[in-house]
């Protein structure tokens, strides 16, 4: 993350102008300490630390006082006077509960129409699926109650590991902010084969919520 940062730094230096942090929490310290140690000299003469005092001037410095909000040491108001600016400016406020994240209830597993799959540490389980008509579609929905898992769909037409394909590459699915829900086009009929990898894991297993189907053609 801090060399992508540093990059983009490098090749857009100019896009940032000035950032000025007032009263900013102790936790803002540390983390400038951290990346200050990628930052150039040019942009950390670009970032301006104030306390309670002394930030009115400077900005005063570099923005017109008709054109900065009167609660910011300017001139300017909303048409009915009032410093804070709110028809211009967009002021923190509390968070609703609703659009937290972690309030959001598990779908899949709460549903009585679902297959539940244990993964257990270390492990790998398969689920293998005979496609006999060319151009169905094997679809698939999953959730894990908690964590991620590894997920890799293969396909062979002889039965044989040997000659496994892979047609979807693995990847490390989170369900957390919704239930994983894709389907993979049937080239060509043989064996499908849906694997849950929890090998990495050394401590959890996973509970996957799950359901699967292979939808012919004219389905």
């Amino acid at each position: 993350m801090l060399g992508y940062y540093k990059t983009y730094l490098d090749n857009y230096p100019e896009r940032m102008k000035y950032v000025y942090i007032i009263n900013g929490k102790s936790y803002i310290n540390f983390a400038f300490s951290v990346f200050k140690t990628i930052f150039s000299s040019a942009v950390i003469e670009k970032l301006k630390f104030y306390g309670s005092s002394g930030w009115k001037e400077d900005l005063l410095k570099i923005i017109d006082a008709d054109e900065l909000p009167a609660f910011l040491g300017g001139n300017k108001t909303d048409p009915d006077g009032n410093p804070l600016c709110k028809t211009f400016v967009r002021h923190g406020h509390q968070i609703p509960e609703s659009y937290f994240f972690n309030n959001r209830k598990k779908l899949l597993s709460s549903s009585s129409h679902l297959k539940k799959l244990t993964v257990q540490r270390s492990s790998v389980e398969e689920m293998r699926f005979n496609v006999t008509e060319r151009g169905s579609l094997l679809e698939w929905e999953f959730e894990l109650k908690n964590r991620d898992i590894d997920f890799t769909v293969y396909f062979n037409s002889s039965g044989e590991e040997s000659k496994l394909v892979k047609v979807v590459p693995k990847q490390r699915m989170d369900t957390y902010y919704g239930p994983e829900k894709n389907f993979v086009t049937c080239e060509n009929p043989g064996i499908y084969t849906i694997v849950f990898d929890n090998s990495y894991s050394w401590v959890h297993s996973k509970e996957v919520f799950y359901r699967i189907r292979v939808r012919k053609p004219n389905e």
